[in-house]
């Protein structure tokens, strides 16, 4: 039987909208008993970043806004401005603004960066988090399994802390169940790659979008990556040779070191290792057979791929992230997800039999401090950042579906098929790329799109995609300072 998560409601009950309004409103309550603090002793900081929430482009949602209401009246010498970047160009905006010194005291931290030019917070997150009863180091709040912990998970390639997580992040299949039983697919069918493929067949017979996809490099990417956990298993365990202090070890996942490594001294090569071709061939077929048509002309969505077609009960499934179920609050369809399709030997003589991973990981909402940042503005956005990553966030996280990257908070119910099982954890390769790596000028591309359109041949795009990791792992020895010979 197929883990799916159960049918969702497209909407929450009054009685839990209720109770949160009231929960929101004793906390706000509560924080109005502080004394107020005169204009000249206020510092003002602001965040700025992609919305992962909402199609909104001037907020990240109410439940956000409320949650920097709450924040500014427990901490009333500090106001917080919220900067929503387009989708489009937030990351290429935040970098030169990173680069000319003038992007502001919070960034989101998947901009493209070296680590000299943000905070590192292992001073911070050595002491105790102010708004934590735990009296504990602020680190040791963090589950050790997604950071922290003795592998230092969400460290940089210079060793260093440099980003704080607000949630977790985990990636699904949302479908429509609606479509689904129209076209006649029983849910159960979509556990298999072959089902996968001829379910979508059957959605496009009943005048459906079987995948609602965008252009962007979410969706080929996370594709890639459950595709990877199948079909790359030899090559990932082969580059697997330093630790997480960048000592001779192994890690799992394995570092940015251990792979970099791999292509420096091209133990692995795209070019001639079978996984790679696999994986590629796999991807355009999920691309043929199951993509919206037009999908190189559909701007990036964001947490949900092509999630406007989803949204308009046009497409049978879409990718998401888990807090993209935010989006969904108004339709007037039954939803819910699944992970990713199993490949068998009968699709991939690559294929291990075993059902693909992504893991629940600590790529969602993080941000950093630029390096420049200093005095109050740099102790107001530490401030902030513990805020965000205490009990404080609880009903936040409620509201948008996010997953606790602190240990005292709980997940909020509805998508344990992202969140449970094999799909939920995290393979060798990782959930950030994995051993598909790009160098920072491409990094906001979805530089398969020549293959997966058919006008760049198999053999000159993984020719292609091996210069990009190399490109890549130059910059992580760069950015890392490494010294062994095969790094120079």
């Amino acid at each position: 039987m197929l883990d799916t998560t159960k049918t969702l409601h497209p909407r929450r009950s009054g009685r839990a909208a209720i109770a949160t309004l009231a929960a929101l409103g004793t906390i706000a309550a509560l924080a109005g008993c502080a004394p107020a603090a005169g204009d000249s002793d206020t510092v003002t900081i602001t965040l700025s970043g992609p919305n992962q929430f909402t199609s909104d482009t001037k907020t990240f949602g109410p439940a956000w806004d409320k949650l920097i209401s709450n924040f500014e009246k427990d901490n009333p010498t500090i106001k917080v401005k919220t900067n929503v970047l387009p989708l489009s160009s937030w990351s290429q905006t935040s970098a030169a603004q990173l680069t000319a010194g003038t992007a502001p005291e919070l960034i989101f931290n998947q901009t493209t960066h070296a680590p000299d030019q943000v905070v590192s917070l292992d001073d911070a997150l050595a002491e105790p988090n102010e708004f934590s009863d735990t009296g504990k180091p602020w680190i040791e709040d963090f589950n050790s399994q997604y950071f922290g912990g003795e592998d230092r998970l969400g460290q940089n390639t210079a060793g260093n802390y440099e980003s704080i997580p607000f949630n977790l992040v985990s990636v699904g299949i949302y479908f429509n169940k609606d479509i689904l039983d129209e076209a006649g697919v029983d849910v159960d069918n979509l556990a298999t790659f072959d089902g996968f493929l001829d379910a979508c067949g059957e959605i496009k017979d009943a005048g459906y979008i079987p995948l609602a996809t965008d252009s962007g490099n979410l969706p080929v990417g996370w594709a890639s990556t459950a595709l990877s956990s199948m079909l790359l298993v030899p090559e990932t365990e082969a580059v697997n040779q330093f630790g997480a202090d960048g000592e001779a070890g192994t890690s799992s996942p394995v570092t940015v070191k251990s792979v970099a490594h791999g292509y420096l001294t091209d133990e692995i090569n795209m070019s001639k290792d079978p996984g790679f071709a696999a994986v590629l061939e796999s991807l355009k077929t999920l691309y043929d057979e199951c993509a919206t048509p037009n999908w190189s002309g559909i701007s990036s969505e964001g947490a949900f791929t092509g999630g406007t077609d989803f949204q308009g009960n046009k497409a049978a499934m879409a990718w998401g992230t888990n807090f993209a179920s935010t989006q969904l609050e108004t339709v007037d369809f039954e939803y819910g997800t699944i992970p990713f399709p199993t490949l068998s030997k009968s699709d991939s003589d690559q294929a291990t039999g075993e059902p693909a991973q992504f893991g629940v990981n600590n790529g969602g909402t993080a941000y950093m401090i630029p390096a420049y940042i200093k005095g109050k503005q740099l102790d107001a956005a530490i401030t902030f950042l513990q805020y965000v990553s205490s009990p404080k966030v609880q009903t936040w996280l409620d509201e948008t579906g996010g997953i606790p990257a602190v240990s005292a908070l709980t997940a909020p119910p509805g998508l344990e098929a992202m969140n449970d099982g094999a799909w939920a954890t995290l393979s060798l390769g990782g959930q950030n790329g994995g051993l598909w790596r790009v160098p920072k000028a491409v990094a906001a591309e979805n530089t398969r799109t020549g293959y997966l359109l058919g006008t760049t041949s198999l053999e000159d795009e993984l020719i292609k995609l091996n210069d990009n990791a190399v490109a890549w792992s130059k910059e992580q020895a760069v950015e890392g300072k490494w010294t062994e010979e095969w790094a120079q």
